[in-house]
C-alpha cells in the first residue's frame, strides 16, 4: 500500500509541477513576444528616421560672410581702398544689382566690395532717403538712400553714388 500511495503522490507532485511549468511557458512566451514587439518597433523607428535624416541632410556649418558690413563701421574697413554697396535687399531692384555685383566681382584685380543691407537692423538707422550725406566724416553723419555706392580711400569717403543705373554703370566697367 505504501507503493500505490507513493504512487499517487508523485502524480499530484508532476502534476503541480506541470502547472507551474506551463505558467513560467506562459511568462516566458508573453516576455519574449514583447521583448520581439518593442524590437520590431525600435527598429521601424529607426529606419524612418535614417530615411528622414538622409533627406533632411541636416548637416550645417556656421560661416561669417566677411564681405557684409553694417554702415557704423563702414569707415575703418581694414583696406586701403574699398567700395561698400548700400541697398535694400527686398527692393525690386536688388536682384538687377546682385547680377552687377557678381559681374563686377569675377573681374581680376577688383577693389574690396562690401555690403550693407539697409533692411538690417543694425543699418536702418544710416537710412534717411530725404537727408542723403554723401561728404560724411564719420559714421554718425553718414545718412544714405535707397540705393549707394561708396568709395573709401584712406578711411574717406571719395566717392558717393545714389543713381542705380551709375552704379551698375561703375560696376561693370571698373
Amino acid at each position: 500500500m505504501s507503493k500505490k500511495n507513493n504512487k499517487g503522490n508523485n502524480r499530484k507532485v508532476r502534476k503541480i509541477e506541470t502547472e507551474e511549468n506551463k505558467i513560467v511557458k506562459r511568462f516566458l512566451i508573453i516576455l519574449l513576444v514583447v521583448i520581439a514587439c518593442i524590437g520590431i518597433v525600435y527598429l521601424i523607428t529607426k529606419l524612418i528616421v535614417d530615411k528622414d535624416e538622409a533627406k533632411t541632410d541636416t548637416k550645417t556649418t556656421e560661416t561669417f560672410d566677411y564681405d557684409k558690413t553694417i554702415l557704423g563701421s563702414a569707415f575703418n574697413r581694414p583696406y586701403e581702398e574699398y567700395y561698400i554697396i548700400a541697398y535694400k535687399g527686398t527692393d525690386e531692384e536688388a536682384v538687377n544689382l546682385s547680377n552687377s555685383i557678381n559681374t563686377y566681382l569675377t573681374k581680376e584685380n577688383h577693389t574690396k566690395i562690401y555690403y550693407a543691407d539697409l533692411d538690417d537692423y543694425m543699418n536702418k538707422k544710416f537710412y534717411d532717403e530725404e537727408n542723403v550725406n554723401k561728404n560724411a566724416t564719420k559714421a554718425s553723419e553718414l545718412k544714405v538712400g535707397k540705393y549707394n555706392l561708396i568709395k573709401f580711400k584712406d578711411g574717406q569717403i571719395t566717392e558717393f553714388i545714389t543713381d542705380i543705373d551709375s552704379i551698375k554703370e561703375i560696376l561693370e566697367e571698373e
